[in-house]
C-alpha cells in the first residue's frame, strides 16, 4: 500500500519501533528494549526447543552468558535456519560462529550496545531475511460480495498462513468492521483500538501509539480492532482509516484488511491503494452476479493496478455429490475468471472459533487451510514467493 513520507522517513534510534523481537537477555536490557517493540517476548523461561518452535523464523536477540543462549543458537542453526539472530557478545566462541554461518541472516553486536543499535540491526535483518519484504510492505483487502460469505474467516486464516511462513511479528490483521466486527470474538482477542481518539486526531497516530493499540495473538499475528460500536461507522472517517493503514504498512511486512461489505466513505480509497483486492463470494447464481459486479467496480477504482481477485468460498469437497454447477460454466455466466476456491470445512472452522485458535492447529489437514495456502501463494509478489515455503515445507535457504 502506498505510504506517506512520515511512515517511511528515517527516525532517530530512540523513536524506532519494530513489530516483534524474541529475546534471551538480562532483565535490565529487556526493560530497555520494551518501548521499542510492539511485542517483546522473553525467552528466559523457555527451553531451547520451545523457543525455537514458537519464535523460529522471526527475529531473535541472544546475549552471551545467559543460561541456554548457546543451546538455543545451535538449535536454531539445525532446525530453524530461517531465523534472523542477533548475538550480543564481545568474544563469541568459534563453534557459535559456525552456528551463525548456518543461519540465513545474523549479526553480532558488542555487549555494550544500546537499544537503538539492536533495533537498527533487527530492522536490517527483517529486510534481508525475507528477501526484502520489509522494504516494501504488502497490503491485501478482503471484502464480501454478499453477507455471510466467510470474509473474516478467510482474512484470519490468510494472516495465520503468512505468520507460519514468515515468522511472528511480521503480519498485522486490521478489522475495519468497526460497528460489528467479529475478528476479536473469533480469536478471543482484546479490541484495543481507540476509534474515538483516532478519529479526533488521525495525524497524531505514530508507530508507538499503534503499538499500544495492537493485540498480540500467540500465533505471532498482531490484531488491530476496535470494540463493537453501533456508532463506529460514523467515527471511522477517511483520514482516520487511511492514516491507520499507512502506519500499519510502515510497521509490518504484511497487512491484512477485513473490510465491511457495505460502502463506506473510505472504501474506494482503500481499494484503489491496496496491493490486492479480494472479493469473496459463494457458488450460487445471485452470489456470483453480486461478486462479478463488485469485482468490476473495484477494477475501475484500481485503474492500472492488479485487478480484483474473485474467490469462491464454502465449496463442497469433490467426493461429495451436490447440486453445484461447474466452475467453467460459472465463469461463462459472469464473463470473469474465478481466481481461487476455498473448500468448506464447517466442523473445523466452528471448533477453531470456539477455541480462539487457527484452524490448522485444530485440524492439521483441513482442506480449507490447504486452499488458503494456495490463495496466499498465488497473491504473494514474485520477489517474495522465492522466500516463502509452499504448502508447509520449510523455507528454502538463500
Amino acid at each position: 500500500m502506498t505510504q506517506p513520507a512520515t511512515a517511511n522517513s528515517p527516525r532517530s534510534g530512540s523513536d524506532r519501533i519494530i513489530p516483534h523481537l524474541a529475546a534471551l537477555v538480562s532483565d535490565a536490557r529487556l526493560g530497555a528494549l520494551q518501548p521499542h517493540c510492539v511485542e517483546l517476548a522473553d525467552l528466559s523461561q523457555m527451553s531451547a526447543s520451545e523457543a525455537a518452535m514458537k519464535f523460529g523464523g522471526g527475529v531473535m536477540l541472544l546475549e552471551q552468558g545467559l543460561p541456554g543462549w548457546d543451546e538455543l543458537l545451535l538449535k536454531l542453526a539445525v532446525d530453524r535456519p530461517s531465523t534472523a539472530v542477533i548475538v550480543l557478545s564481545d568474544q563469541i566462541p568459534g563453534n557459535m560462529v559456525r552456528a551463525l554461518m548456518k543461519l540465513d541472516a545474523s549479526d553480532v553486536l558488542p555487549i555494550s550496545s544500546i537499544p537503538a543499535d539492536v533495533i537498527e540491526a533487527a530492522e536490517k535483518l527483517r529486510d534481508t531475511s525475507t528477501g526484502g519484504v520489509g522494504g516494501s510492505s504488502v497490503c491485501w483487502a478482503f471484502r464480501g460480495a454478499v453477507g455471510g460469505a466467510g470474509v473474516t474467516t478467510i482474512a484470519i486464516e490468510s494472516a495465520f498462513e503468512l505468520a507460519r511462513r514468515f515468522g511472528p511479528g511480521r503480519v498485522c490483521l486490521v478489522d475495519l468492521n468497526v460497528a460489528d466486527g467479529m475478528t476479536t470474538s473469533f480469536l478471543e482477542a482484546v479490541p484495543k483500538l481507540d476509534l474515538s481518539a483516532l478519529a479526533a486526531a488521525p495525524e497524531r497516530l505514530d508507530p508507538r501509539l499503534l503499538a499500544a493499540w495492537c493485540y498480540q495473538h500467540e500465533s505471532g499475528v498482531s490484531i488491530i480492532a476496535a470494540p463493537r460500536n453501533p456508532d463506529g461507522d460514523a467515527l471511522a472517517r477517511e483520514p482516520a482509516v487511511l492514516r491507520l493503514l499507512d502506519v500499519a504498512c510502515g510497521m509490518f511486512e504484511f497487512t491484512i484488511v477485513d473490510m465491511p461489505r457495505h460502502m463506506m466513505p473510505w472504501t474506494k480509497s482503500v481499494l484503489s491503494a491496496v496491493d490486492e483486492a479480494i472479493v469473496i463470494s459463494e457458488l450460487t447464481v445471485p452470489s456470483l452476479h453480486a461478486a462479478a459486479d463488485m469485482a468490476r467496480e473495484t477494477d475501475v477504482l484500481r485503474h492500472d493496478r492488479a485487478p480484483a481477485k474473485l474467490v469462491l468460498n464454502r465449496m463442497f469437497q469433490k467426493k461429495r455429490l451436490r447440486a453445484e454447477f461447474a466452475l467453467d460454466k460459472a465463469e461463462g455466466a459472469i464473463d470473469r475468471k474465478i481466481d481461487s476456491t476455498i473448500t468448506s470445512d464447517w466442523d473445523a472452522a466452528r471448533t477453531a472459533v470456539n477455541l480462539g485458535r487457527p484452524i490448522a492447529e485444530v485440524v492439521q489437514k483441513s482442506p480449507l487451510v490447504s486452499d488458503i495456502g494456495k490463495l496466499v501463494q498465488m497473491m504473494l509478489p514474485e520477489e517474495i514467493q522465492a522466500a516463502a515455503p509452499v504448502e508447509g515445507k520449510r523455507r528454502r535457504r538463500g
